[in-house]
């Protein structure tokens, strides 16, 4: 009998898994996720709330959404809950894009939204995007009668730039021209200094998606959500599993929503940590861009040296590869915490002397 090899489809023949950064057992300090501070007990007690009889039926998101939408002032029918941001990217990308359609991006960015176009058969086209001003003209230039969705990402992961919200009105309306999408990534927006969503929601063609990982602190809930057009969301809808978040995380992700405000001091805390962090870097002529993430992305002489270095210290930061475009930065994640940021600092100011 004859054996034929096997193999994937065309579509991911080219593609590695995701891997999430190794973690070693020496470090005590893991600054390369971008997770946010831990919530307090308030938030997590809420399990011992659930009903036993809760756990033998399928969980229903309907309730968190409309939470979701209230504290909007939107109508439920505008919002979903999806697992985590990457799932509503997913879903956006499966929905929008046919094969052989395009999407138009920036880069570097959230690698998996470039992927996730991929896996929809799609390609990518993306303008570099790593200092200064947005580039708002090379993006409208780029938009073509092929292109189906337009990614944006703000604050931008991995460098922290902000994209402000005229130029993404504009964007929408070129999209507009030629029947296309917008989906606006803004997994990061609690920490920056204007959120534009006012200014947005009335666009018929973006999509916003948010996430209770980062500034709530909740990433390992894997609870994000989308908003947008009634008829955008039931697209997403339409792709996606029913079911997509537990219904322990659904109950954990009310009681943030209800408390929302009571994380407003650790987003404080963490842009003022982020300004004295890029001081810190700059006092060792380190080139470390300005932020309105959790993070900031820092250029190195060296920075595999000062990856290791770190490590040393019991310190994880991200490095990237060389085919990532920014092998020679670190992207470091602001402590939240005063004893954590001290450590950071102390560490820097470690390897600032020995250069």
């Amino acid at each position: 009998m004859k054996m034929i090899e096997l193999k994937p489809a065309n579509r991911i023949a080219s593609l590695e898994p995701y891997m999430p950064p190794n973690r070693v057992d020496s470090v005590l300090l893991n600054l390369d996720s971008n997770e946010g501070a831990s919530v307090d007990e308030s938030v997590t007690n809420i399990i011992e709330t659930i009903d036993a009889s809760e756990l033998t039926r399928y969980p229903n998101t309907s309730e968190l959404e409309r939470d979701i939408a209230k504290r909007f002032g939107l109508d439920p029918s505008s919002v979903i809950v999806t697992n985590g941001g990457d799932d509503a990217i997913d879903r956006a990308c499966r929905a929008v894009l046919n094969p052989r359609d395009l999407m138009l991006t920036h880069t570097p960015n959230f690698e998996m939204i470039s992927r996730y176009a991929l896996l929809a058969g799609a390609s990518v086209d993306s303008i570099r995007w790593l200092d200064g001003e947005f580039p708002t003209e090379e993006i409208l230039d780029a938009v073509n009668e092929s292109t189906r969705l337009i990614s944006l990402v703000s604050p931008c992961n991995p460098t922290g730039k902000t994209i402000n919200a005229e130029a993404i009105i504009k964007i929408a309306e070129k999209a507009q021209t030629v029947g296309a999408i917008v989906m606006l990534d803004q997994a990061y927006v609690e920490f920056a200094d204007e959120d534009p969503l006012s200014n947005l929601l009335g666009l018929p063609n973006l999509i916003i998606i948010r996430t209770m990982s980062k500034a709530m602190g909740l990433a390992g809930i894997r609870v994000g959500y989308a908003i947008g057009p009634s008829e955008l969301i039931r697209w997403l809808r339409t792709v996606g599993s029913p079911f997509p978040i537990s219904t322990l995380s659904i109950a954990i992700a009310r009681a943030a929503n209800q408390r929302i405000e009571d994380r407003n001091e650790i987003i404080h805390r963490t842009r003022e940590y982020r300004e004295l962090l890029i001081s810190a870097l700059k006092a060792i002529d380190a080139n470390p861009l300005s932020s309105q993430a959790n993070f900031v992305l820092t250029k190195f002489e060296n920075a595999e040296r000062v990856h290791a270095q770190l490590i040393q210290q019991g310190i994880s930061v991200r490095k990237f590869g060389t085919e990532s475009g920014i092998s020679s930065y670190l992207r470091m994640t602001v402590p939240a915490e005063l004893d954590q940021l001290n450590q950071v600092l102390k560490a820097l100011n470690t390897i600032g002397a020995s250069q």
